[in-house]
């Protein structure tokens, strides 16, 4: 500015312009309401600019920042209501130019036009906006269709997989029984013992089918989503869990499907654990590094013998499904499970799967504490909110 302009009262109104856009910024979430319901406000905002104008000069640095008032009128307003913001920023500016030499007409008609300019391009601002929030609505409604459709192919999948096969063979069992009573009780007795235990997988199942469709750990993340499966076992099953998640960032944004089969197969290898095991210890650890994802859940029980070569699927012969459910899901999402046991040595269970998709921010979850975990068990409204 001009030395002959640096005096106390343009400090003065520079001041003034400046409390006034601090207080404003302070305050944004009161003043913006009432900026929108009473463009009189933003009129007044005029007042401290035209103070400045009126003692900087018009032709000086400070004229941008005024048009600034008829670019927010533009983005707050429908063009009927920016319009008298327009008119009255028009009116101060040829007021502050009265006092200032005359600098031809073009100058006189050009620099007050640029307050409708301005406020054009706000209003275009304010369309592109609008747009931009249907778009995501439209974005988020087709994105929640999407997953109610693959939700209902997954529960499809999951009672032809699981259920049906298991009635299934019920329905074999039960015709064939009365044929072995007539020539073999003994094979009768041991068949219907057999019968007995697949109806206690059926209601297993079929408890399990209705649990999923109340499970929020789904909605989760992949590692919150471990962490807080195996903090409610461990709460309800009075046995110690550790979860290592040390590595397992690049797994936040892990699809739906994986999730899900991930999650079903932590829970179902826990509940081995609480079954079968007798431990005292369980440690959790999801990895996601070399281009693939890894959940290990190891326990200090009892132990097992378990089939040579990796064969799960020979477990079923003695009824042992929850190991050969664990490996169909693997595999469902291309991975493998592996069992590694030993009687009174524990038990190591591993589902391996490649992993293709990219890696997140470590910091955007590992700040979850002792605490959350705390709020976790607690209910699922804690989580929802840190959610």
């Amino acid at each position: 500015m001009p030395a002959s302009r640096l005096d106390p009262g343009f400090a003065l109104a520079v001041a003034a312009l400046a409390a006034e856009t601090a207080l404003a910024a302070a305050a944004w979430r009161t003043v913006l309401p009432w900026l929108r319901r009473r463009p009189v406000l933003c009129c007044l905002d005029g007042l401290p600019a035209y103070w400045v104008l009126a003692e900087g000069g018009v032709y000086g640095e400070f004229f941008p920042l005024t048009v600034m008032t008829s670019g927010i009128a533009g983005v707050l307003y429908p063009w009927r209501r920016a319009l008298p913001v327009c008119a009255v920023q028009v009116v101060l500016c040829l007021l502050a130019m009265a006092s200032e030499p005359a600098h031809g007409t073009g100058t006189l008609l050009g620099l007050p036009a640029f307050y409708p300019l301005t406020a054009c391009a706000g209003a275009m601002l304010r369309r592109l906006l609008a747009q931009y929030a249907a778009a995501e609505e439209e974005r988020r409604r087709i994105e929640t269709a999407v997953a109610a459709a693959a939700e209902r192919t997954r529960l499809a999948r999951e009672m032809h997989d699981s259920l049906a096969k298991t009635l299934q063979g019920m329905v074999m069992s039960a015709a064939a029984l009365p044929v072995w009573i007539r020539k073999s009780p003994d094979r009768a007795e041991r068949d219907a013992r057999h019968l007995v235990s697949a109806l206690e997988t059926a209601t297993r199942e079929a408890r399990g089918l209705i649990a999923d469709l109340r499970e929020e750990a789904y909605g989760l993340p992949l590692p919150l989503a471990v962490r807080r499966v195996a903090v409610e076992w461990s709460r309800s099953s009075r046995v110690a869990a550790r979860t290592d998640l040390a590595e397992a960032a690049g797994a936040m944004d892990a699809p739906t499907v994986v999730r899900h089969e991930v999650v079903a197969v932590l829970k179902e290898a826990l509940t081995n654990v609480e079954r079968h095991a007798c431990a005292d210890r369980v440690e959790v650890r999801l990895r996601c590094a070399a281009g693939r994802l890894e959940l290990t859940v190891r326990d200090d029980g009892a132990g097992f013998a378990p089939p040579p070569d990796g064969a799960v699927h020979l477990l079923a012969r003695e009824g042992h499904y929850g190991l050969v459910g664990m490996a169909e899901r693997a595999r469902r999402v291309g991975g493998a499970l592996t069992v590694d046991s030993a009687p009174g040595e524990g038990t190591t269970v591993t589902m391996t799967l490649p992993w293709p998709y990219g890696s997140a921010d470590p910091d955007a979850w590992t700040s979850w504490t002792a605490a959350d975990d705390l709020a976790v068990a607690a209910g699922p409204s804690p989580v929802r909110e840190r959610q």
